[in-house]
């Protein structure tokens, strides 16, 4: 099968050669480069010491920002909030739309449409979450991210009295936010340090299609005409701004970036 979008139509084509009926379930993530790794950012250079850091400093600062804060040892409410607002987690974002995949593939280039020096290819991810569960680690069931059965893999990030399970779960985000919503949003929690990309027997649960670097230019005005814009995409104020400023940049002859 094609292992390349250059198009809205490609990638819908894409999915649809691989989706085996409706009751086939399939997540996207987008990277806007097709080099990286699929593994969340607290692999990317942080030990375990630093995560726990990370994680028991925010918790113990953030209730005065943030209210009604989680309950302390309410770890999956925690770690989404921390990946919520860009703190380093071990869960990585997935989506169940293509195109907002696609969005987050492309949105590099949804500021600047003309392709005037490509870079590198970006890539939108396909991953089959009962597939990988049945093999890491080895559960029919992709459970919300609150459930019982992911604690484990969770606690370890948080204290240091808790055994690592070494493995990675596909997992629902419990939507209590509405941005999640939107993004139709579920996770990987990953206490394996290896990249989903790499695992044992990664070929049956996880694929690349590859967007060429000439195509991202095209491919970001498809997104956009089809409505997965930032202020859309991050339903606050503040992406809604930046997404009209770059919309909207100004007439006047002074007018200055």
């Amino acid at each position: 099968m094609p292992s390349s979008v250059g198009s809205v139509s490609d990638l819908i084509d894409a999915v649809n050669r691989r989706q085996q009926g409706d009751q086939d379930i399939l997540w996207f993530r987008g990277q806007r480069d097709d080099r990286w790794d699929v593994e969340p950012s607290i692999r990317r250079g942080y030990t375990p010491l630093d995560e726990r850091n990370f994680t028991n400093r925010f918790r113990s600062r953030a209730a005065i920002r943030y209210s009604p804060a989680p309950a302390y040892d309410a770890h999956a409410a925690w770690l989404g909030l921390m990946q919520h607002y860009g703190l380093p987690t071990r869960i990585l974002d997935w989506t169940r739309s293509p195109l907002v995949a696609a969005y987050f593939a492309v949105e590099h280039r949804l500021a600047d449409m003309v392709d005037s020096s490509p870079g590198a290819d970006a890539v939108i991810w396909v991953l089959r979450p009962h597939a990988m569960n049945r093999i890491h680690p080895d559960t029919d069931v992709t459970p919300s991210i609150d459930a019982v059965m992911c604690k484990e893999l969770l606690a370890p990030a948080f204290t240091d009295n808790a055994a690592e399970p070494n493995t990675v779960m596909a997992v629902m985000a419990a939507e209590t936010d509405l941005r999640m919503f939107v993004q139709q949003g579920c996770f990987t929690i990953h206490s394996d340090p290896t990249a989903l990309n790499r695992l044992n027997r990664n070929a049956e649960f996880i694929e690349k299609l590859t967007v060429p670097a000439a195509d991202i230019a095209g491919l970001a005005h498809e997104v956009s005409v089809c409505g997965f814009r930032e202020g859309d995409i991050f339903p606050d104020l503040g992406h809604l701004a930046q997404e009209l400023r770059h919309a909207y940049p100004p007439h006047g002859a002074a007018a200055t970036p």
